[in-house]
């Protein structure tokens, strides 16, 4: 035995961020060395992304999943023991092979992401390195930009804003830290701008912890990021974007989009984003049509020109639908979320592809994340130049900075900060 191998896994139900059960699993190799994973789930779920069992019955208003920690306990389990925790493509196709179906139903992907993770947490345990050096090797050297889903769309009594998020982007930061510092302070100011705008009672917390959008105007949220920033003395340094999230105000019976109590066109959800982009730094536009709408997002992305318009729902991880989207040239990054598609080998291989395909990758964490996800390391890992981890309020959410801040430590001198080569600027 060379210690590395699998000689226990162990799984149980724990709480997400949101106080949703979600499993969680233990590895143990021969060497002593343990690793430990979750599965989130979030928010916001396309239809293509691998399959979340749950309980369905009274427990947790049938969120539980029981059933997907026993298939960890009785079937992943005993499959993996005595294999090396070294070879985390043999392990991870052992468990797709397990489950047999494509969205991996049967067995759940949440239980099959969550043994994933703990087994490459163990191996890099094992060999005394941290994560995204273990998975990424010694070219894992860079630092991605951040995006901070400041503003949040929604319901919020009288005013319903379709678009999902708005984000800031720090663009004039020369470092991981004073991004993520100008983050922070920017998010400190945006409540007054906020306040004195529309008055103290609009300052109210939405879905992904950032502020509820006050307005069903896209212009007038997004004004509020760049007066918020000139706030905080960052005017002229920042970038912003929306995520539109477009699958979730899209009728597939009508096959129209609801939008500011409207029934639109998909080319009237276009124009509005071009308007958007020629008034306002627009850097990012993420899911601007519905998730099956390769032809659509190909057009868009033609007509937004410098902008990066990120599939994510289009893309979920997946390899194959990433490799539909390439050949119509439909968006030019993906947002990687690897508990999409089911386990870490899988999401690699499709960040892998994104690169060789020109497709600039997009690290993201879950709605419903819990405080150790991995998604700082894998996107490090995965050569990612920018990342969204939500407003800079909320434990788990910082605990995803806190991780990139120790990762810049770790890299000294040799990180090397994506803001050069996003902005063209030191």
């Amino acid at each position: 035995m060379t210690g590395t191998e699998i000689v226990k896994i162990k799984a149980r139900e724990v709480l997400d961020s949101k106080a949703r059960p979600m499993v969680e699993a233990d590895v143990l190799t021969a060497g002593g060395a343990v690793g430990r994973g979750a599965s989130p789930c979030g928010t916001s779920v396309g239809s293509h992304e691998a399959f979340v069992l749950r309980d369905g019955d009274g427990r947790y208003g049938g969120l539980g999943v029981r059933k997907a920690v026993r298939n960890v306990m009785e079937v992943i389990g005993p499959a993996l023991i005595g294999k090396d925790s070294l070879d985390q493509q043999a392990i991870d196709h052992c468990m797709i092979s397990l489950d047999g179906t494509a969205d991996k139903s049967r067995l759940g992907a949440n239980a099959i992401y969550s043994v994933s993770i703990a087994v490459a947490r163990a191996a890099a345990a094992s060999l005394g390195l941290s994560l995204f050096r273990y998975l990424g090797g010694v070219q894992a050297c860079q630092l991605p930009v951040p995006l901070f889903n400041m503003i949040n769309g929604g319901t919020y009594g009288s005013v319903s804003m379709a678009f999902q998020e708005f984000l800031f982007i720090p663009s004039g930061a020369s470092t991981y830290s004073e991004a993520l510092r100008m983050g922070v302070e920017v998010y400190a100011a945006l409540g007054d701008v906020v306040a004195c705008r529309y008055g103290r009672d609009r300052l109210l917390t939405g879905p992904s912890a950032g502020y509820g959008a006050p307005s069903e105007d896209p212009g007038e949220v997004l004004e509020l990021l760049l007066d918020a920033a000139d706030k905080a003395g960052y005017g002229g340094k920042c970038r912003v974007g929306i995520d539109c999230a477009a699958s979730h105000f899209y009728d597939v019976s009508t096959g129209v989009y609801r939008f500011r109590r409207k029934d639109v066109g998909r080319q009237e959800i276009f124009r509005i984003l071009e308007e958007l982009a020629g008034k306002y730094p627009l850097f990012v536009v993420e899911d601007p049509v519905e998730e099956d709408d390769f032809e659509g997002m190909a057009e868009l992305t033609q007509r937004l020109g410098g902008s990066v318009v990120i599939g994510d729902d289009l893309f979920v991880a997946s390899l194959e639908r990433l490799r539909r989207g390439v050949a119509v040239g439909a968006a030019n990054a993906i947002l990687l979320k690897p508990n999409m598609i089911g386990t870490i080998s899988e999401a690699l291989d499709t960040a892998r592809y994104a690169r060789e395909h020109g497709y600039r990758i997009v690290g993201s964490g879950r709605a419903g994340g819990g405080i150790d996800d991995p998604i700082p390391d894998i996107s490090v890992a995965a050569g990612a130049v920018m990342v969204k981890f939500g407003a800079p309020r909320s434990g788990e959410r910082l605990g995803k900075q806190n991780c990139m801040l120790r990762i810049e430590e770790e890299l000294g001198e040799s990180a090397q900060f994506s803001g050069p080569l996003l902005f063209g600027h030191p």
